[in-house]
This record gives structure tokens, C-alpha cells and sequence, in this order.
């Protein structure tokens, strides 16, 4: 069945429009189309009188108002015309604009995210969305609704990212810059007190566990999402770092941030940096086209729907340039690749993401009374992003086990593996000092390390 959208336009384009009637009068008017990978096309967009509408198949509205957005502001730039002009040229001129869009893909998002089932969202999720990606920066498919606010479009529209941030604000970049290795051991314990509401104080940050007091790896602090170790880590690894960091290689906004620690100190931007609530917010785009670093070696390209355009006589318009650049080395990629891999493992927060078969890492996240629920997971071929809003404030994050239901429809290619550089060891540390096992220990466990990086020898007897 045909969904057929208006939209109005008012600075952006926003998907998920009023429905409009399309009588026959409506079929001699010109078309933009939007085609998927192999050539077919899966939309027709009419631009008229300050309106848009799209004509696509029920759900395929988020993908093809990504499409749209980021075509428009490609025409926007080669002629340097507004907005309004750029989303009315594609229309009048008949463009065809094409795609990274895999059906299968999609189909599959709209299988899972519709579903009633208890492996997939339940009829009480009213705002929820998921998009799945490849290593290379190329959006496949995306899936967003809103009872609330139907002209939202969750791919690119920006919410808290909890604890999802952690690999890319602290974790990857501390290990980049040699601040931590996979055993580096933190105390789980507060890192300072603050007054709360009632007056009163208390520790801070919260974890969701009661404080151990014990010492813990770095890995298993991402593990087992520690709040607390997230906190000490940025602090060593050194906050306003972390801001630029953030936003000169993936474009993820932290101006206020920055400002903040001009004016009242790091400090006052531990809880935005570490545990995901930045001012300005994170969109499931920006964080896929991080995430995907972790997953083909370092790489970062961002993340877009358009690998082309054409004139309606068949012209070439534009061709797809984006641009990949190293922002990790490919051994801290893989290193965190392996820690974000016991994220679904057993004792991981993420462990019902896991597909048998299938090598997955990657991380919760969730905010406060469990409004925001991540969970951004890689395979070899994939990079997905599921995210819902919990109004009800229920504690548990279900975006793992919908990520899974996710995995086990798309097809994988066993054969392809994630990037493994040569000078990354698999080496036994002991649990007890962090550093390399030797026969004495007692306990030992499985790290990674860069060669030449690799701990000195524990001499505990």
C-alpha cells in the first residue's frame, strides 16, 4: 500500500507529513524520484505551492526524508540557493536521486520495529526508531515513529545517548592516546559528593549497582557500564580532549560544552561528556557514523543516503565524494572492537544482543528514569542503532534484544571479519594487579594490548 504525504516546509523538511489526497489531477505533476541501490524506484516526491509530498510503500517515510534533506542541501550548495529553492528544483526538475537503500534491509527494520511480539517492540513504545548502516558510511535503511509528534524524524533528530557515548568520548580515545590499556584498574567508588535536592549529600555518579569499592579493569567498567570508572577515565584521559575530540572528528556539536569549561571548569561537564547528555544532543546519525570506526578499522566517513543525482534527461548532477578519514589507529579499533564484544557476552549489559554465529560488539545506553534507551551494535557488515523512549520510566533497556531480532534477519556474509592488525596481542593479564599474568597468578583473564604495550610482568607470588 501507497502512503501519500504532505509536508510543509518551514526552514527543514520534516518526514512523516498530514496525509494528502492524490486524485488524478495530481499524476501530470513533476516528480522528484528517489531510487534504492539497484536502480528501482521507491519514492516520487511533488513539490507545490510550499508543500511536500512523498508517494512511498508505509515506513519507507524516514529513509526517504533523509534522502530528500541531504539532496536538497547538496543542490543547495553547487548552486548556492536556499533551502526552499534546492527541495523545489529536485521536484521541478525531475531529478532522480540514488541511493544506498536495500529493501531487505528495510523490510526487515519494519518487520521488527512493527512487531507485537515480545522480541521486538511492545505497543506501549510510541516513539521509536532504528537504522542500520554499513561500515562505509552508507545509511541501507531507517525506521522512525512518533505518535506524538508525527513530522519527527528520530534518525536525525537529536536526543541523550547515555551511556552509548562512552566508547567514543572516553574508552577509544583514552586507549588512542595510551591514558588506559584493556587493564587498566580504576576503584568503583564515587568520584566526588554533590548536594542533592533534599540538601543532602551524596555520592556521585550514580551507578546502577551499589559501589564495590573494589578494583576494576577499564574493560570490564564498559562491560558492565560502570558510571563511576567513565568518570575517572575521562578525567585522566582530560575532558575539553574529550570535547574537541567529539566534535572535530564526528561533528558531534560541544560548543556549550567547551564553553562551560571556560567559564566553571571541567567538572562542570563530566556527566554531558562521560555518560551522554550533552547540551545539544546526539542523533542516531551521527552516533552510527561513529560507531563505524570501531568496526572496519578506524575509518570514519559520515554517515549519508545519497550516492547520486541525475537530471530527469538522465544527466549526471552529482556523484557521491564522501570523504573517509583515520580517527583511530586500526589497533585501538580493534582493541575496542574486542572490549565492546564482552559488552554481549556474558555479564555484559548488552548480552541479549548476541547472535549465534555471528561476531557482534557493542553498547548500551540509557538516560535518566530510562527515557532514553540505546543500544548501537557492529558485525563485520553492519553497523545498527536501535533507540526508544520509555515514558513510563520502567527500569531495563529491551534495544538490545530488538537489535538482535534485527540481526537474525539480515543476511551476513561469514566470511568477512573485522580488520585485525598485526601488532595487537592476545595476551593473559592477572585480575588482581592489571599487569601481564605470570604462573603465580591466581586469576587470569584474556586481554588485548598493542606489541611493545603490552604490561610488565606481575610479580605477586
Amino acid at each position: 500500500m501507497n502512503r501519500k504525504r504532505m509536508i510543509g516546509i518551514g526552514g527543514t523538511i520534516l518526514v512523516c507529513g498530514i496525509l494528502a489526497f492524490m486524485g488524478q489531477a495530481l499524476s501530470k505533476e513533476k516528480r522528484c524520484r528517489v531510487l534504492d541501490a539497484d536502480g528501482t524506484v521507491i519514492a516520487e516526491i511533488i513539490y507545490r505551492d510550499q508543500t511536500i509530498r512523498y508517494e512511498c510503500k508505509e515506513g519507507y517515510e524516514s529513509y526517504v526524508d533523509l534522502a530528500y534533506r541531504e539532496a536538497a542541501a547538496i543542490v543547495g550548495e553547487q548552486e548556492e540557493i536556499e533551502e526552499p529553492q534546492a527541495y523545489r528544483r529536485l521536484a521541478d526538475e525531475e531529478m532522480h536521486i540514488r541511493t544506498a537503500f536495500r529493501k531487505d534491509a528495510e523490510e526487515c527494520l519494519l518487520k521488527i520495529c512493527e512487531g507485537d511480539t515480545d522480541l521486538s517492540f511492545s505497543r506501549q513504545i510510541v516513539e521509536k526508531a532504528a537504522a542500520v548502516s554499513d561500515t562505509e558510511g552508507h545509511i541501507l535503511a531507517s525506521y522512525s515513529y512518533s505518535l506524538t509528534d508525527p513530522f519527527r524524524n528520530y534518525i536525525s533528530y537529536p536526543t541523550y545517548a547515555g551511556s552509548t557515548i562512552k566508547p567514543i568520548s572516553v574508552y577509544g580515545p583514552a586507549i588512542e592516546e595510551k591514558a588506559i590499556c584493556w587493564s587498566s584498574l580504576y576503584q568503583d567508588s564515587a568520584y566526588n559528593q554533590i548536594t542533592g535536592e533534599d540538601g543532602e549529600l551524596k555520592d556521585w555518579p550514580v551507578n546502577t549497582h551499589p559501589y564495590s569499592n573494589t578494583m576494576w579493569t577499564a574493560q570490564e567498567a564498559l562491560q558492565k557500564s560502570n558510571n563511576s570508572i567513565a568518570v575517572k577515565v575521562l578525567k585522566d584521559y582530560g575532558v575539553e580532549k574529550a570535547c574537541k575530540f567529539l566534535q572535530s572528528e564526528f561533528g558531534i556539536g560541544t560548543d556549550e560544552e567547551q564553553q562551560s569549561i571556560v567559564e566553571k571548569g571541567e567538572d562542570s561537564v563530566l556527566s554531558n561528556i562521560a555518560l551522554g547528555y550533552l547540551e545539544e544532543g546526539v542523533t542516531m546519525q551521527e552516533m552510527m557514523g561513529a560507531y563505524q570506526t570501531f568496526a572496519n578499522g578506524g575509518m570514519y566517513t559520515k554517515m549519508h543516503t545519497v550516492t547520486g543525482i541525475e537530471t530527469g534527461g538522465g544527466e549526471v548532477y552529482y556523484q557521491e565524494k564522501a570523504k573517509s578519514g583515520r580517527v583511530f589507529s586500526p589497533e585501538t579499533a580493534y582493541i575496542m572492537n574486542r572490549m565492546m564484544k564482552t559488552v554481549v557476552e556474558e555479564g555484559g549489559t548488552g548480552k541479549s544482543a548476541g547472535v549465534e554465529g555471528v561476531d557482534i560488539c557493542g553498547k548500551t545506553g540509557t538516560s535518566d528514569d530510562f527515557k532514553d534507551n540505546w543500544f548501537i551494535g557492529m558485525t563485520p557488515e553492519y553497523v545498527c542503532a536501535v533507540w526508544y523512549e520509555d515514558r513510563g520510566g520502567l527500569a531495563g533497556n529491551e534495544s538490545a534484544a530488538v537489535f538482535r531480532e534485527i540481526m537474525k534477519k539480515l543476511e551476513h556474509n561469514r566470511e568477512i571479519v573485522y580488520p585485525t592488525p598485526e601488532n595487537v596481542a592476545e595476551e593473559f593479564y592477572c585480575t588482581e594487579t592489571g599487569l601481564l599474568a605470570s604462573e603465580h597468578c591466581e586469576e587470569k583473564r584474556v586481554g588485548y594490548y598493542r606489541s611493545g604495550e603490552i604490561p610488565e610482568k606481575c610479580n605477586v607470588e
